[in-house]
């Protein structure tokens, strides 16, 4: 009897392991939409199969981008516009990578607007007030909006992530690489060893604030594509991560991160991603700084950058050519998103949502 039980144990759980780890269906693309929320972040992710994920959900209401002649539609409106053209009816995993209010100000206006799932996060906010900060630095501070962030999940399904949690969402493998500062305890399989840039690579003290590098970062297996998007993760953290040898795979593509800023996207992590795609979720203003425009250039094995806005602070000379941009001005701002297609052997497709300019990229044997 106890043998037969535990048969019949076994069974079940390979039961549950078989209708929680499918393939992607062969030849069937995941569609990524990387949305304009003007230099906030909000990236939407959807299986064959109809299940979703999101990436941080943008400003609140009436920040984040110009309002001239007349408001821009909230990022929660463009999260959702964009979740129903995908056939989407609810979002089954919403992932807050940390608390700034360019990632998480529109969440609450999210879960008015459209039915959420499984909420993803760090945990506790780690970012104290700044000393002397006016009201107005006040109300947007992590400090303030967690509060406001734990009420909104009350009664929700919340997930903290830890370092090596591991979520199927339909045919796509998502796995935390980064959580609350941690990283992977051993190298990755197959990952670079000897990290070049490692050596004499200086610590950076500048991080933007403390949730930035507690951002929850992940990899996105899908067949044998693998997309790496790491929120605002910063430099410190980024050596810890990858020196000397890597804890973190290679990239096909690679969401640039903290919009582009400095602070950030160290040769070091450029060189052990080594992704042959890149997306920046800059603003014209916001993030795209020259110095990372240099890195990524300077990254092995990059086939192309494409960014959601033309980056005033890099001009002409650190901007790709404008079909490599989705947004170009912004004033009128086009808020036009870039969307990318994966697929399983590793082929993808990025389509430029402002003019239809598309550009493919084959496999690659790693």
């Amino acid at each position: 009897m106890k043998l037969r039980a535990k048969c019949l144990a076994t069974c079940l759980a390979a039961c549950i392991a078989a209708c929680t780890t499918s393939s992607p269906p062969a030849g069937k693309p995941l569609q990524i939409v990387a949305l304009d929320v003007d230099g906030g972040a909000a990236t939407l992710y959807v299986t064959p199969e109809g299940k979703s994920l999101l990436i941080d959900a943008g400003w609140p209401a009436g920040m984040g981008g110009r309002r001239r002649p007349a408001p821009p539609p909230s990022s929660a409106e463009r999260i959702v516009t964009a979740a129903r053209q995908a056939g989407l009816t609810q979002l089954d995993y919403v992932l807050v990578t940390h608390y700034h209010i360019d990632h998480v100000g529109g969440f609450g206006e999210l879960l008015e607007r459209f039915p959420v799932g499984t909420i993803l996060d760090h945990g506790p906010n780690r970012e104290p007030l700044p000393p002397g900060a006016d009201a107005a630095t006040v109300a947007r501070e992590p400090a303030t909006l967690y509060p406001l962030y734990e009420k909104l999940v009350a009664g929700r399904t919340r997930r903290t992530l830890q370092v090596g949690d591991r979520i199927h969402i339909g045919s796509m493998v998502l796995t935390t690489v980064t959580s609350d500062r941690q990283v992977p305890a051993r190298p990755a399989s197959g990952a670079v060893k000897s990290t070049p840039h490692c050596a004499g690579m200086p610590p950076v003290d500048d991080d933007g604030g403390e949730e930035n590098p507690r951002s929850v970062g992940v990899s996105i297996s899908y067949g044998a594509a693998r997309v790496v998007s790491l929120g605002d993760l910063t430099w410190n953290v980024e050596k810890t991560l990858v020196c000397p040898d890597s804890r973190i795979g290679r990239a096909d593509l690679f969401f640039v991160s903290n919009h582009g800023s400095n602070l950030n996207n160290s040769p070091a992590l450029l060189h052990a991603l080594a992704p042959r795609v890149a997306i920046m979720n800059n603003g014209a203003r916001k993030g795209g700084d020259p110095e990372t425009y240099d890195r990524l250039m300077a990254a092995p094995g990059l086939q192309r950058l494409w960014l959601l806005h033309f980056g005033t602070k890099g001009g002409a000379a650190r901007n790709p050519a404008e079909d490599y941009i989705a947004n170009v001005t912004d004033e009128p701002d086009q808020r036009a998103p870039l969307h990318v297609s994966v697929f399983p052997d590793g082929r993808m497709t990025v389509r430029n949502g402002r003019n239809g300019f598309t550009e493919s990229y084959p496999a690659t044997v790693r």
